[in-house]
């Protein structure tokens, strides 16, 4: 087995160098980069060079995985279901699914990235979204696991250490200046793994690459409006609707016509506006239509999509006069599941109800076809308009960066400058939430770290 490595803050990377020793050198700390510099010294040392190279990860900051640390409410949303179909796990990446069918196919699968965390003693639960945790819900679990199998085959994991340049030396290798460092470092290869931090896309174009100009992905909507008093969705705060359609329209250049995106799940309301599922999957395929707005606008939102269109909703909701006619409007709600409860909750519909023109105490068979209508309006084709944008949580992801058309994703090697490998978030692949971000970092990563190490083989 070889050495222990210790997480160290030596005073010159410098010093670590010598004549007879090949290096990795991958920068950035997170859940990609770590896990392409266990790829990779576990590679060489299955092919017998784990003597003569080594790998060295150069982070930033003041500890390695913080993303990891914060993810799913600090309990590590750590992939998605495993068990389900490829094809329904690639369909949650808005940016990069074709890229990386092959790569999940033949290289490093959903399935095998479960089964690397449970050989090492993570067990994992699935829960009901498709989410998947380790059954100790702390992703200090996933933190540990990563940090011991990096000092088990060897990693250098140094600390604040701020990467402000690659360049490439006369003889092929990476010349690396680290903010603070009197002396640059040499490598031979190197991995890339900043996630969406400028200073990796200022490094991927410093050695040749085009960038797809990140803006951000998976965010809430804010609707001041909507939820001031008098808005339709004032004092519903924490409500959420089970089943919605969500459908923004965005302008296509050149075409009267617009293209409408559209998202489907449960849907929350927030202090600020509309939060959940839906909500963040439409942010994360329409991330660049919305930027393009300036995040105003307005979406439409069905609250009952399983009753049809609004011209459904109006026919049933009219049905209500005949067939309950004595019962108030506002405590009567005939979108039903099929255990009988509302589709939509008590609060919501009342104020929907008073949004159409209801007055108290309005029964069913004093309803107006006028009003009815609006409220089957009001319920299938609600008009939000958002004014903003917010955060969802503590996470943080992008669309955009490194152009895939640039990397060959069997390698995740650049096409540009050999012997440079790019994973993660930082080339323009991006997730909905659920755990796919992190299988990008894992099968992107693991890719990495095998072929740097299949690239210092063939080097020497």
């Amino acid at each position: 087995m070889a050495a222990m490595a210790s997480i160290v803050r030596p005073p010159s990377i410098r010093a670590l160098s010598t004549a007879n020793i090949r290096r990795i050198g991958v920068i950035g700390g997170g859940a990609s980069g770590m896990f392409s510099a266990i790829a990779a010294a576990d590679s060489l040392k299955n092919i017998g060079m784990d003597q003569d190279a080594q790998v060295v990860v150069l982070e930033s900051g003041r500890k390695t995985l913080t993303k990891v640390a914060i993810s799913g409410g600090g309990r590590c949303n750590v992939m998605h279901d495993t068990d389900k179909p490829l094809n329904d796990i690639l369909s949650g990446y808005p940016r990069g699914s074709k890229e990386l069918r092959g790569l999940m196919t033949k290289r490093f699968s959903p399935t095998q990235a479960r089964e690397w965390f449970t050989s090492r003693g993570v067990e994992l639960k699935t829960e009901s979204d498709g989410r998947m945790f380790p059954v100790t819900d702390n992703s200090e679990t996933i933190i540990d696991c990563i940090e011991n199998a990096a000092r088990s085959c060897g990693v250098e994991i140094l600390l604040n250490k701020r990467v402000d340049s690659i360049q490439r030396g006369e003889d092929g290798s990476f010349v690396v200046e680290v903010k603070g460092e009197a002396d640059p470092t040499y490598f031979d290869s190197i991995i890339l793994a900043t996630g969406s931090a400028p200073i990796g896309f200022k490094l991927a174009q410093s050695l040749g690459h085009k960038i797809v100009k990140p803006v951000p992905s998976l965010f809430t909507l804010n609707a001041k409006h909507d939820i001031k008093e008098g808005g339709v969705l004032h004092d519903l705060s924490g409500l959420s609707v089970q089943s919605t359609r969500i459908a923004f329209k965005a302008a296509v250049e050149g075409k009267k016509k617009k293209n409408v995106l559209t998202q489907e799940g449960p849907l929350l309301i927030t202090h600020h506006g509309i939060s959940g599922p839906a909500t963040l999957r439409l942010s994360a395929f329409a991330a660049r239509e919305l930027k393009d707005v300036n995040y105003r606008g307005k979406v439409t939102i069905n609250w009952a999509p399983e009753f049809g269109s609004g011209n459904d909703i109006e026919a049933l909701l009219w049905s209500m006069t005949t067939a309950s006619p004595k019962r108030m409007v506002s405590s009567v709600c005939p979108l039903l599941t099929d255990k009988g409860s509302s589709v939509i909750p008590r609060r919501l519909w009342s104020s929907m109800v008073e949004k159409s023109g209801f007055e108290t105490g309005s029964r069913w068979c004093d309803a107006s076809k006028k009003k009815v209508r609006a409220l089957a309006r009001c319920v299938g084709e609600f008009q939000l308009e958002f004014t903003g944008k917010g955060v969802f949580k503590e996470e943080f992801v992008t669309a955009g960066g490194i152009l895939l058309k640039e990397i060959d994703m069997k390698t995740m090697g650049s096409k540009k400058c050999p012997g440079l490998y790019c994973c993660g978030e930082l080339i323009n692949v991006d997730g909905v939430t659920g755990g796919y971000n992190f299988q990008n970092c894992w099968s992107t990563g693991f890719v990495s770290g095998n072929s740097a190490a299949d690239f210092l083989a063939s080097q020497s």
